[in-house]
């Protein structure tokens, strides 16, 4: 694998979040994750890009798909990248010009790691690829549909994290767990990021309410997740802890102009690091940062472009149909006769 200081240059152009996150972790664990971050920054960036013809697009996704199954050779990873369009931040294009870097990398992994990291990013550009054949303006069609394109952009993330950890031979969390830390995470990002997002046609978040009331699960499991984790655990219990206060400040200021806030985020990190293998402490911090949500309501789920069964299919992830419907990403009825055909 290629050294520390190549990731973390990759990470403090693409990911302030990450790249404050990810060192605090032990290698090699630390190298995977930085490793695993940046090929899904590639992924994020065929999602992003702004494509003429999207076609392209979505030939860029099954390329990047068999890039993950094969390595490729250098004239492949060069056609890959000069199809992109004009507008990617520098950032963005140093990454793609170290992509045959990052695949030889993966490639290079210890079998176990390999399949995991492999695995789930191969998954992810399956979602990814499905959502974005809906065409422009990306649009979600209600907190299910949010629900299910979490699980793949964030849920499995989760997953791929606790897997990886899992490979030091510790007892993981349960899955269910990783996938609602995911997915909170992920959810505050497209609050966040509505404005943003809807300006460059993608309506992420299809009622703020509902999107809001949505997270006290994923919030409840996020924390769970988390003090799940051996205390002696104090890398990856601060990786997490800060991903999720963080989220949790986040989610309390969202209709607060945008502002710096650095000496506050610095205080904040920093007492999160002095409590991280103390659960009690960790739970009343969260609790005062998380604002009020609102209770959910029942919703008639909306007919989507893609089948559940597609969802489950593609998806791929190790939960029950329980599991997915209590994530909210399957109906009752409608999952449980998929369960019956499996």
């Amino acid at each position: 694998m290629r050294s520390p200081e190549f990731y973390q240059r990759h990470l403090d152009a693409v990911s302030r979040s990450f790249a404050l996150c990810i060192p605090q972790l032990d290698p090699p664990f630390r190298d995977r994750v930085a490793l695993s971050y940046l090929l899904l920054r590639v992924l994020d960036t065929v999602e992003d890009a702004t494509f003429p013809d999207r076609r392209v697009q979505q030939r860029l996704f099954t390329t990047f798909h068999k890039f993950l199954q094969k390595r490729p050779g250098p004239a492949e990873v060069e056609a890959f990248r000069a199809s992109f369009p004009a507008g990617l931040s520098d950032g963005e294009r140093a990454l793609l010009a170290d992509t045959e870097a990052l695949i030889e990398d993966a490639h290079e992994l210890p079998a176990p790691a390999r399949k995991v990291v492999l695995g789930a990013t191969a998954r992810m550009a399956q979602g990814m690829a499905g959502y974005a054949r809906r065409g422009v303006p990306l649009r979600l069609l209600d907190i299910e549909d949010v629900c299910r394109y979490c699980c793949f952009v964030a849920g499995l993330v989760g997953e791929l994290l606790t897997r990886l950890w899992a490979l030091r031979g510790g007892t993981p969390p349960p899955m269910l767990r990783a996938y609602r830390f995911g997915l909170f995470l992920q959810k505050v990002n497209i609050l966040k990021d509505q404005g943003e997002d809807e300006a460059v046609g993608r309506f992420l978040v299809p009622d703020r309410r509902e999107l809001l009331a949505s997270l006290r699960g994923d919030a409840e499991g996020a924390l769970a997740y988390l003090t799940a984790l051996p205390r002696e655990e104090r890398g990856y219990r601060i990786f997490c802890a800060w991903s999720l206060m963080l989220g949790a400040a986040a989610l309390a200021q969202l209709d607060a102009p945008r502002e710096s806030r650095r000496a506050e985020t610095a205080r904040l990190l920093t007492r999160t690091a002095e409590i991280a293998q103390d659960d009690d402490a960790l739970r009343r911090q969260f609790a005062a940062l998380l604002p009020g949500l609102p209770e959910p309501r029942p919703q008639v789920p909306a007919d989507k472009p893609e089948s559940a069964s597609w969802f489950v299919r593609t998806l791929g992830a190790p939960l029950s149909i329980e599991e997915l419907i209590e994530l909210g990403a399957l109906s009752g009825a409608p999952a449980r006769a998929i369960a019956v055909n499996q």
